[in-house]
């Protein structure tokens, strides 16, 4: 069954949203707001339906052609038909919603600009492939299907050159390609990759941090100086005097705040040890290993421990949580213990709200929220969010 639907909005994850001629709500991957598409629906439930673009009846003004050949299988760049200052807005818009909707403390919500990245192409200093049928794959939109990819322009130029002559391996074997400045192109199915146990990450004019191969750390190296700028401006207005950091990695925000702000000291928490051996010679690099300290072990486990000497009238909880958000337990944890404020990192604003919700019944309301794209072209992004405590 196909019919004509239009687009009035893109939902989180990038695809666009319409109704169909019974009112029921759409959702199109490849249509814009302000686009009439004829579409083939894919799967109807109750209460939503999916489609498939077929044809673009009417375009919209911020229509372009993608420059990847992949576009539209590759379930990666979701934004590749749009252009960017359309991407930036929408999920900006997106982020607004989550925090507000249903909010009766939306009001009080100070949205910082969104941070938008110079570039959608070889933004990336790290991609991960699988190999199926003698070819580097993405999975598809079905989380199965191997889509293969001869090159990929999100990547790094040097990876990107690297990706063209190197032989994928065995069916099923995972293949990371990593991208320093310091280290310069790396394929982990390489012998070079083997014999090394760390790489040395540049932060902008923040410096260097070394990081195990195999551990975390922001893949987008134009971005992540803005973050961690993000971060520290947030931190210095807040002049709180301790931090305790919950998912430190290897100690880059608990370092860079340290480092910039008098007086301040730091208690962090990873459950990575390779990260934690990072972040103790990270700190003795940027000169503040008596100011930070860091502990091995999972931040819900640990945090009761970590908060024992603090004073929470003087203290900030800063958390930069996977995309699944934090644990509802160390949720309530923080809310008992009472910080002044609660600063979060996160890649998932879903989880986020739901995070926001569960605060603010420990008095948590939020001050300040931005947006910063540190995806482009994809459909997802970080943002830093600052929760004030009040009475």
């Amino acid at each position: 069954m196909d019919c004509s639907v239009p687009v009035s909005r893109i939902a989180f994850g990038g695809d666009g949203v319409g109704r169909l001629p019974d009112g029921k709500v759409c959702f199109v991957p490849g249509a814009l707001p302000g686009e009439t598409v004829r579409a083939e629906i894919t799967h109807e439930a109750k209460s939503f339906a999916r489609a498939r673009v077929l044809d673009v009846l009417t375009a919209s003004p911020e229509r372009i052609t993608p420059d990847c050949p992949l576009a539209g299988t590759c379930p990666g760049c979701v934004y590749r038909h749009a252009s960017y200052d359309c991407e930036l807005e929408w999920k900006n818009r997106q982020f607004h919603d989550f925090l507000t909707r249903g909010n009766p403390a939306a009001g009080d919500i100070q949205f910082l600009p969104p941070l938008g990245a110079p570039s959608r192409n070889g933004c990336r200093n790290k991609l991960t492939f699988v190999c199926e049928n003698d070819a580097f794959c993405y999975r598809g939109l079905d989380n199965k299907t191997a889509v293969s990819v001869q090159d990929c322009p999100l990547g790094h130029p040097d990876i990107r050159e690297l990706l063209a002559t190197a032989k994928p391996g065995a069916d099923g074997q995972k293949r990371t390609f990593r991208r320093t400045l310091h280290d310069g192109a790396l394929d982990s199915g390489s012998e070079k990759w083997q014999g090394i146990a760390h790489l040395t990450e540049q932060l902008g004019a923040f410096g260097e941090f070394r990081v195990p191969k195999a551990s975390f750390f922001q893949v987008n190296p134009d971005m992540a100086p803005k973050l961690a700028e993000r971060v520290l401006t947030l931190l210095k207005e807040l002049g709180a005097e301790q931090i305790l950091e919950l998912y430190c990695g290897s100690g880059v925000f608990s370092i860079l705040a340290t480092e910039h702000i008098p007086g301040l000291t730091a208690n962090a928490v990873e459950l990575d040890m390779a990260a934690i051996d990072a972040a103790v010679f990270n700190a003795k690099h940027h000169g503040v290993a008596g100011r930070c300290s860091f502990l091995v072990a999972d931040a819900g486990e640990a945090f009761h421990t970590l908060a024992s000497s603090c004073d929470p009238a003087k203290s900030c909880v800063l958390v930069d949580p996977p995309r699944t958000g934090l644990p509802g337990a160390l949720t309530r944890e923080i809310g008992e213990f009472g910080p002044e404020a609660v600063l979060y990192v996160s890649c998932g604003p879903d989880t986020l709200r739901r995070d926001a919700d569960r605060l603010a019944e420990f008095g948590f309301r939020i001050q300040s929220a931005g947006m910063i794209d540190m995806f482009p072209a994809t459909g997802h992004f970080e943002s830093v969010t600052l929760f004030r405590r009040r009475p």
